[in-house]
C-alpha cells in the first residue's frame, strides 16, 4: 500500500507519530497556503518559523490551497492511503473533509498526537491566557506531566 504525508503546520516535527505510522521512506509533502495563513493571522516571524522547520524535514512544498492540491499530488504519487496529523484547527479540519469527498477511494487517515499537557480538567479555551495559566505549570515539567 502506498502512503503519503500531509503535513501541516501544528506538526512539524520529525517525531511525530505520523512518520511512525507511515511505512519507511514515504513522502511527505506540505501545502503553503498563502490565503489560509492570511485568514489564520500567521505573522511574518511564523511562516520563517515555518519555513525554516521545513527546510529540516526535507519535505516537498507546494503552494495553493490543500483541498485542491492534495488530491492532485496522491494522484500523481499513485498513493492509496493519506497519512494526516489529527488537529483540532477548523480549517485543517475543513480542508481535510474537502480531500476526502475528492478522494472518496483513498483511506485518509488522521494520526493523533500526545497531549502537550495534561489537564485536571476542561480547560477555558475562550482566551489563550487563561487557558496558559493553567496549563504552564505542567507544560513545563518533563514529559508535561
Amino acid at each position: 500500500m502506498a502512503d503519503l504525508i500531509w503535513l501541516h503546520e501544528g506538526a512539524l516535527r520529525r517525531t511525530h507519530p505520523v512518520f511512525a505510522v507511515a511505512a519507511p521512506g514515504t513522502p511527505a509533502l506540505f501545502i503553503w497556503d498563502h490565503d489560509r495563513f492570511t485568514a489564520g493571522h500567521v505573522g511574518a516571524r511564523r511562516q520563517l518559523f515555518i519555513q525554516e522547520t521545513l527546510a529540516e524535514l526535507a519535505v516537498d512544498i507546494y503552494e495553493g490551497d490543500a483541498a485542491n492540491l492534495v488530491p492532485q499530488l496522491v494522484a500523481a504519487q499513485g498513493a492509496h492511503r493519506l497519512l494526516v496529523p489529527a488537529s483540532p484547527d477548523p480549517a485543517i479540519m475543513r480542508q481535510l473533509a474537502d480531500i476526502r469527498r475528492a478522494m472518496p477511494d483513498v483511506t485518509v487517515e488522521p494520526v493523533e498526537d500526545t497531549a502537550f499537557v495534561s489537564l485536571a480538567k476542561e480547560p477555558d479555551l475562550a482566551r489563550f491566557f487563561r487557558y496558559w495559566n493553567k496549563a504552564r505549570k505542567s507544560a513545563m515539567r518533563p514529559h508535561g506531566v
